[in-house]
């Protein structure tokens, strides 16, 4: 059983799929989503587990989380974790300059010794609650150029993310299991950007002159999901929003979305969302009237 695919935060459609929240946990269960999760720890202690790695949760822990990671956290017992948690899409930060300048490698490139959180004591807590507050309030606010300014706040919360990770010792003392290589990350993005042109294991491997077998294997081991499941739950989400925001055919929906056949279509349709495309539709219509 794959874990819970999430696919939708607020906001997510607009041309600033950005989101912040501020809220309290005890648990959230094993999930993986389409978008990056950026993170700090306010209160409690936890712990969480990323791709089968368990690291602490303290207040100061920032974690950074790229699409399709699995991942699910607990506070320990008679303990809350309050958190500040972003969600935005990850064409937020690859479609400017400053992708040439980090950021690709950041999202895209990360080594083995880069790990996907650090915690922050003294002055850099101090640094980094004070920006992260700052991120949140202009986000709870109406005032003029928000996204601009929440978009320079973001980068300068990464900034102060990747400067720590270089510094903290962890790198070297910790036995932790590389969240990701190189190679499949670029591959997913790959994929993540074509996913309506015809792609399989053949053209991919010939692109990235990787094995098919090994690249089949990259998937499962990074994802939790094989790699046809993992193309159609992107199409068949690029079809919800064409059912929902269009009066396409359902035969035209599935052709538009990708698929070469409309039974492969309507299958992986049902699989993904329990229900039919026509069911979808009328559902989707009757919640929005």
């Amino acid at each position: 059983m794959y874990p819970q695919y999430l696919f939708e935060y607020p906001n997510i459609d607009s041309d600033f799929p950005f989101h912040m929240k501020k809220k309290r946990y005890t648990s959230v269960p094993s999930h993986r989503h389409d978008f990056i999760e950026f993170s700090f720890v306010l209160e409690g202690k936890g712990i969480e587990r990323i791709n089968g790695t368990e690291h602490d949760l303290l207040p100061g822990t920032i974690v950074l989380l790229l699409p399709y990671q699995i991942h699910e956290y607990r506070a320990h017992a008679d303990e809350t974790l309050q958190m500040y948690i972003c969600n935005f899409d990850m064409k937020l930060l690859t479609s400017g300059p400053e992708s040439a300048w980090g950021l690709h490698e950041l999202l895209l490139g990360r080594d083995n010794a880069q790990p996907a959180y650090i915690h922050l004591q003294g002055k850099a807590y101090d640094e980094a609650l004070q920006l992260w507050e700052r991120l949140y309030q202009e986000h709870e606010s109406s005032l003029a150029w928000k996204p601009i300014m929440i978009r320079a706040l973001l980068l300068e919360a990464l900034s102060l993310f990747v400067r720590n990770s270089s510094q903290h010792d962890q790198i070297q003392k910790e036995k932790q299991r590389p969240v990701s290589s190189n190679g499949i990350w670029l591959v997913v993005q790959y994929v993540y950007d074509h996913y309506l042109d015809p792609i399989s294991l053949t053209t991919l491997s010939e692109r990235f002159h990787m094995h098919p077998t090994w690249l089949s294997t990259q998937f499962g081991e990074a994802l939790g999901i094989n790699f046809v499941d993992f193309l159609h739950e992107l199409r068949i989400r690029h079809a919800c929003s064409l059912l929902i925001s269009s009066d396409l055919p359902i035969s035209q929906v599935a052709f538009e979305s990708g698929f070469s056949s409309y039974p492969t279509f309507s299958r992986a349709f049902l699989r993904i969302k329990g229900m039919t495309p026509r069911q979808y539709r009328e559902q989707q219509g009757q919640v929005q009237r």
